[in-house]
């Protein structure tokens, strides 16, 4: 065999060997995505990674060749400089709470503007779930029986 790829991940390690580049740069750049380390050796027995062995075979095949470019993703996040003044938009932890106590009356003002809602308001279950036609009957009907009592 041509070309081998080794990826490693955690305790995982994967072997494929082909007689294509193309095939291993495929099969590499798939690993590379989904987090695993990757290297390639070539026919010449040097074991590059997937970056370099790419652009060397860009370099030997030009003509019909070409590497993709690969955004640069930096190795360590930075962390939070704690020597630093704290920026103008930064709210300090007293401004978080009284911001949210703010929230919280607000909140309380709203729902005591809410009205009370009288039980007479609302129609019975059995008016509201009555066909519209028969609806209309019982209430002629009601109206009928409240006047034959008067």
């Amino acid at each position: 065999m041509a070309y081998t790829m080794i990826a490693e991940r955690e305790q995982q390690k994967i072997r494929k060997q082909r007689e294509s580049a193309l095939i291993v740069i495929a099969n590499a750049q798939v690993m590379e995505a989904e987090g695993w380390n990757v290297v390639i050796t070539d026919e010449d027995g040097n074991t590059l990674p997937l970056a370099e062995f790419e652009a060397g075979l860009s370099q030997k095949f030009s003509s019909w060749y070409k590497a993709k470019s690969r955004p640069v993703v930096p190795t360590t996040i930075p962390g939070p400089n704690l020597f630093a003044e704290p920026a103008n938009d930064d709210a300090g932890p007293e401004d978080v709470v009284a911001a949210e106590l703010a929230a919280e009356a607000i909140e309380t003002d709203v729902a005591a503007e809410v009205k009370d809602i009288a039980e007479d308001d609302f129609e019975t279950a059995e008016a509201a779930n009555a066909a519209p036609g028969e609806k209309a009957e019982r209430e002629e009907t009601a109206l009928d029986a409240d006047a034959m009592a008067d």
